[in-house]
């Protein structure tokens, strides 16, 4: 009796030594994670086959999945798309990071490799320290993503009652889903419309309604794919409020989102990384890559009242045009010959003291100056066009 009881304590010492282990091996890899996301070298390729037309077969084809067989058993050498061409990428903790790129760059396969739902070939791919191919299990717990094609909730259930629903699938306690889903209905502005069907929701409500969802197991990574397609403008700009100030900010959420709304990822992202035939070609900032082309800038500078002489004016002008980084000046003269402005076209890094020491010289009186800079669409144009030349 003795011994078969020793050997029960010690089977239950074994095992909770096991977990322990696991549990601390699990938080240990959490909180020494030092980004949210990283992928090192990431690559995925999609096979494709010509038929006799010259046309080409791609992933989807439902033949493809015979002819690869068939070609395996030959041992004929099959052509492939690369997504991804070795990605390298860290997202911070907290951060908001932004994707763009033209259709066809990789965006999804990359989103859709870090929700595991897709396996990549070559290179490696973390969530909060854990690997996407070797601990997906791990990954889905820390990880949630809102596709657009995600739908899921029952048209004859109110908004708060689908929520439930998915709590209990999710299987969060009872008092914890109750407490999880008040909380989310107010932070999105739903709490009013709880109790509506959701066939009584418009798209805007919808889409709060699917992100809701998404934060029911309260991850601490939310993966997005353009989060505000076909929403109407003060929708959007709803959204996008509710991202920034309260998932990131207020909530310390990592947010990675997939968009080709450029003032999107201006307004609301940390950084963004363009991705253009599967590979990065610029990561930073939003005002660092509006100017990683662009080397200069439009000043616009309006008089409050001035008389222009045409010799005095030239005069200025040429003094203008002499300082070092001024590459032109146009004046705006209003048909009573008054010297309304001037535009000066300038190197960005062009410091503005000279200017303004020519034109206090001629005793104008200066109301306003602006700056005009380049855009990040200019900047998205720029690159992706010398990327393609």
């Amino acid at each position: 009796m003795k011994s078969g009881l020793a050997i029960s304590i010690n089977l239950m010492d074994c095992f909770a030594s096991a977990c322990g282990g696991m549990v601390s091996q699990w938080y240990s890899s959490t909180m020494n994670a030092k980004y949210a996301i990283e992928t090192i070298g990431l690559t995925k390729k999609y096979p494709t086959r010509r038929d006799d037309s010259g046309g080409l077969y791609g992933r989807h084809s439902s033949t493809d999945s015979f002819v690869a067989i068939f070609d395996v058993l030959r041992n004929r050498k099959r052509s492939y798309i690369e997504a991804l061409r070795g990605i390298d990428l860290q997202i911070r903790k907290g951060e908001i990071f932004g994707l763009l790129g033209p259709n066809g760059a990789g965006k999804t396969t990359l989103i859709k490799i870090l929700c595991t739902l897709v396996i990549h070939d070559e290179g490696e791919a973390y969530v909060n320290g854990f690997d996407v191919k070797k601990e997906p299990g791990n990954v889905v717990k820390h990880l949630q993503a809102v596709l657009p094609e995600s739908r899921g909730f029952n048209w004859r259930l109110t908004g708060k009652q689908n929520l439930q629903f998915y709590s209990l699938l999710y299987g969060i306690p009872e008092k914890a889903a109750r407490e999880r889903v008040n909380y989310l209905l107010e932070l999105t502005g739903l709490k009013d419309r709880a109790n509506d069907g959701y066939q009584q929701y418009s798209t805007g409500m919808q889409r709060k309604l699917l992100l809701c969802r998404a934060l029911l197991r309260n991850t601490p990574v939310l993966l997005f794919d353009e989060p505000t397609a076909g929403l109407d403008p003060t929708a959007a700009a709803e959204f996008r409020s509710l991202v920034r100030d309260k998932l990131a900010r207020q909530e310390g959420t990592t947010v990675m989102l997939s968009t080709h709304n450029l003032n999107e990822a201006q307004d609301i992202c940390d950084r963004i990384a363009i991705l253009d035939r599967g590979k990065i070609i610029a990561c930073d900032t939003p005002g660092k890559i509006q100017y990683a082309v662009h080397d200069e800038k439009v000043f616009s500078i309006a008089f409050a009242d001035g008389r222009f002489d045409e010799e005095r004016g030239r005069q200025m002008l040429n003094a203008l045009e002499a300082i070092q980084g001024v590459h032109g000046a146009t004046p705006d003269v209003d048909t009573a010959r008054n010297l309304r402005g001037l535009s000066l076209r300038v190197d960005k890094d062009t410091d503005l003291s000279d200017i303004l020491s020519v034109i206090m010289k001629n005793d104008l009186k200066i109301s306003s100056i602006n700056t005009t800079e380049p855009s990040l669409e200019e900047a998205f144009m720029a690159i992706t066009r010398r990327r393609g030349e």
